[in-house]
């Protein structure tokens, strides 16, 4: 058992890692391909795409085939994406490689907290759970800091740590038993109609092209009202009749929308128009990771002692106002206070929120609960780069582009605020 909750842990590691490395190569990527650096942002709205498509779908299938299986196969689709992405001689296959990196990592993301569960004795599960989000916080505080030195050698060695790390999580769990339900089965039609309506949404926010994402957004619309009759559905969609669940979904979506492009961008703007070694640029952007391990536990304890809802839209409007004033003053000597302040903001307000989540459905209903938060961040992750994306590929420079983005993110957390207010108002 305690190899194979350290490859759970491990496996945990890898995609924050690879996401935040990731973002402090672009520049040098960029420079080194050949490609302007206000698009290299497309990379992450790749890999964060194929994750937010397919994440629901192997959820599903984990429950079919077993979640070893799909763990494993996960975690070596993964690896093998990352090499190649590592020796990409060009951006196509750049591109290709993390597309597949992306599909790994969600076979992962959709079984390795499943497989916890199945694992770990009751009595030691919230103990495993503690574990597994600190794996997250140290990949978050690792990527930009590794990335950055390794960067400074070479971009492709950015992705190293994360091969070694899913390779030794994949050899770790090799000997754990196989498990499955024989009563659940793959609904292929809505699995397929929502990767699909999640890849075209977000390939239209990317390009401009409203009409296409409006298409997604209506066949995301059609996935809900077709898996309301399946009797295994990718998507409970009954669990959105409880309002707070719903609002509380929908916050986390807005929170990470609004936060998941800051790393990239900044990563550009301190890299491409302040000359930052992307060293430097990663051990400053490590601050904000910093910022949300430390103050997680805080907001814990304020949460069990006050209102969830409060603390949640104290949080969300700490990340407005800190935006707010970044877009004002987007520079390096501003950087390391508002990094700071954002930090505490999001941390304040996930962990509320994420226990408002749990606590609003029947402990019967919590792992498919847990499921839709994670899409809910993953998804929120793919919109945000892609609304980077668009703003830098538009902008008449990074300065400009980020300015603009940073506005955005503000007035998206004042929502999230907002909203976090009126569900606490509501129950």
């Amino acid at each position: 058992m305690e190899r194979a909750l350290l490859s759970i842990l491990l496996s945990s590691f890898v995609t924050p890692f690879s996401l935040s490395a990731l973002s402090v190569a672009l520049p040098v990527l960029a420079r080194d391909l050949g490609t302007p650096p206000s698009e290299a942002i497309a990379l992450l709205v790749v890999l964060t795409l194929t994750v937010a498509a397919f994440v629901m779908p192997f959820g599903r299938l984990a429950d079919v085939l077993g979640y070893v299986r799909v763990f494993k196969t996960g975690l070596g689709i993964a690896a093998a994406g990352l090499v190649a992405a590592a020796l990409s001689p060009h951006m196509t296959l750049l591109y290709t490689s993390l597309a597949i990196t992306g599909i790994g990592l969600a076979a992962v993301f959709g079984s390795n907290n499943a497989l916890l569960f199945q694992i770990v004795p009751p009595e030691r599960r919230a103990t495993a759970v503690g574990l597994n989000s600190t794996s997250v916080y140290i990949g978050l505080v690792a990527g930009p800091v590794v990335g950055g030195f390794l960067t400074q050698v070479s971009w492709r060695l950015a992705f190293l740590p994360a091969v070694v790390i899913a390779a030794i999580s994949y050899l770790l769990i090799g000997k754990t038993p196989l498990s499955k339900s024989p009563t659940s089965s793959l609904d292929v039609v809505g699995s397929a109609l929502f990767a699909a309506s999640v890849i075209i949404t977000i390939i239209g926010i990317d390009a401009g092209a409203w009409h296409i994402a409006v298409l997604g957004a209506a066949g995301l619309a059609a996935t809900f009202v077709l898996e309301l009759n399946r009797r295994d559905p990718v998507i409970e969609v009954r669990l959105f009749r409880n309002v707070v669940f719903t609002a509380s979904v929908a916050a986390a979506f807005l929170n990470y929308l609004s936060t998941a492009a800051l790393s990239p961008s900044l990563s550009l703007l301190f890299q491409e128009a302040y000359s930052m070694p992307a060293r430097e640029a990663g051990m400053l952007l490590s601050i904000q990771a910093i910022a949300m391990a430390t103050l997680a536990p805080v907001a814990g304890r304020l949460s069990d002692k006050t209102s969830p809802s409060a603390v949640a839209a104290a949080g969300a409007s700490l990340l407005a106002a800190s935006l707010y004033a970044f877009s004002q003053a987007p520079a390096p000597s501003t950087a390391p206070l508002l990094l700071f302040l954002i930090g505490v903001g999001f941390a304040l307000f996930i962990v509320p929120n994420t226990t408002l989540v749990l606590s609003s459905v029947p402990p019967s209903r919590r792992g498919m609960a847990s499921a839709l938060v994670a899409e809910a961040r993953v998804l929120g992750q793919s919109v945000s780069n892609a609304v980077a994306s668009y703003y830098l590929k538009n902008a008449t420079s990074v300065s400009a582009g980020v300015t603009a983005l940073l506005a955005l993110l503000a007035y998206l957390s004042l929502i999230t605020a907002f909203l976090s207010l009126a569900r606490g108002l509501s129950h």
